[in-house]
C-alpha cells in the first residue's frame, strides 16, 4: 500500500523511467497503482513526472472492461448530470445534439468525473476557442452549455472509447460496439 495515495488500498504494481513526452530526456518517472473504487471496481492509476522539465501526467482507467466500445446516455435532467464516469485517455466524447466533440490527442489523460463535469470541460474549451470575440455562434454554444449544466435541456452524450476503459454508472446507459462515426474520429481500424 502506498501512503502517497492516502493509504487507501492502492497497490503499487510498477515503477519505471522513460523518455519525457515534453522534453525527450529519459527522466520521466512513472508509477502505476491498482486501486479498488466503489462502483467502478479495480482501476489503474498512472502518475508520471519529469525531474528535468517538471512535465506531469496523470491517467486513470477501469481494469475490468476491455475492447473498444461506444457508450450512449440520454441526459434528461439533473439525475443523469450526477452520474459518475471514468473517461479513459483515448475516449472521444460527442454531444451530437449541438455538434460538440472532444477528440483525444497524444496528451489526453483519463480521469473520474460526472456527466456535468464533462459539460464544464466543453464550456472551458468553448471559452478558450471563442477567445475575446463573442460571435453569435459562441454565445449560442455557451448559452446551450449553461442550460445543459443547469438541467434545462435534454441531450445525448456519446463516448467512443477505443480502449474500452471508460464507464458511466447509472440507469439507461447503453454500451455497444463502435460505429462508423466513432471510428472516423481518429481513423480507428480494427
Amino acid at each position: 500500500m502506498d501512503e502517497g495515495l492516502g493509504g487507501s488500498g492502492a497497490i503499487k504494481i510498477s515503477e519505471y523511467v522513460v523518455g519525457c513526452p515534453y522534453c525527450g530526456r529519459y527522466t520521466f518517472k512513472v508509477e502505476e497503482y491498482v486501486y479498488e473504487v466503489p462502483v467502478f471496481g479495480r482501476i489503474l492509476l498512472s502518475v508520471g513526472s519529469c525531474s528535468e522539465c517538471g512535465f506531469k501526467r496523470r491517467d486513470v482507467g477501469v481494469l475490468e472492461e476491455k475492447g473498444p466500445k461506444k457508450i450512449v446516455l440520454r441526459v434528461r435532467g439533473e439525475r443523469e448530470l450526477r452520474y459518475l464516469m471514468v473517461k479513459s485517455a483515448r475516449a472521444a466524447i460527442l454531444i451530437p445534439d449541438v455538434g460538440l466533440e472532444y477528440t483525444p490527442t497524444m496528451y489526453s489523460y483519463g480521469y473520474i468525473t460526472t456527466v456535468e463535469g464533462i459539460l464544464y470541460e466543453f464550456q472551458q474549451a468553448a471559452l478558450i476557442a471563442c477567445g475575446g470575440v463573442q460571435t453569435q455562434e459562441c454565445r449560442d454554444v455557451l448559452s446551450w452549455i449553461e442550460r445543459a449544466i443547469n438541467g434545462e435541456v435534454e441531450f445525448t452524450m456519446v463516448v467512443c472509447d477505443f480502449d474500452g476503459l471508460s464507464k458511466i454508472v447509472g440507469e439507461d446507459v447503453i454500451e455497444g460496439e463502435l460505429d462508423e462515426t466513432c471510428k472516423s474520429l481518429i481513423g480507428y481500424s480494427i
